[in-house]
């Protein structure tokens, strides 16, 4: 197989495994919702810290939110949060709770807001992940690897052909 029949057998295989098979522009002027959103994984306050770490492990996500019994989000809880508030403190995991190690209030956006707007508050706030709302309940999660991954997405044959060295020379065929 030639590295072209290769490259444009990946490339097919992408377009299948596409939500939507077309190939769009990627504007940042563009709904937060234009871009592919998982649905939020949560947890009810009071869930000791052992499972919550462990549902993120689990499902390899970087953040959830926690709700109240009202389902109102009461803070987000993200890997930052494990490096920063939890490592080399010698805590009990099973006994300490997530309502103490949770950043509280976390800002939203809407499903309706640009995606500039999470950029910037990503860029401002220092955050990887920011909960997206819509009809003003969080329902997604949106990180920054869900915008870099529509941006790779998007120009995936320019992705695709780069080297695996990027000082390397290459040629008209790519690596």
């Amino acid at each position: 197989m030639l590295m072209t029949d290769y490259l444009e057998e990946e490339l097919n295989i992408m377009d299948e495994n596409s939500s939507s098979g077309e190939i769009k522009n990627f504007n940042i002027d563009d709904p937060i919702s234009t871009l592919n959103l998982k649905t939020v994984l949560t947890v009810r306050s009071g869930t000791n810290l052992y499972d919550v770490i462990k549902m993120l492990n689990d499902n390899r996500i970087g953040a959830t939110v926690i709700f109240d019994e009202k389902k109102s989000a009461l803070g987000i809880f993200t890997e930052r949060d494990i490096l920063r508030k939890i490592i080399a403190k010698d805590l009990d995991l099973k006994k300490e709770i997530i309502d103490n190690y949770m950043t509280k209030d976390p800002e939203t956006l809407s499903e309706e807001d640009p995606i500039a707007f999470a950029l910037n508050k990503m860029s401002d706030g220092s955050y990887r992940h920011i909960p997206i709302t819509k009809n003003g309940v969080v329902r997604f999660m949106l990180s920054v690897k869900d915008i870099v991954d529509e941006i790779a997405f998007i120009n995936r044959k320019r992705v695709l052909n780069l080297p695996p060295d990027l000082k390397q020379k290459t040629s008209e065929y790519g690596g």
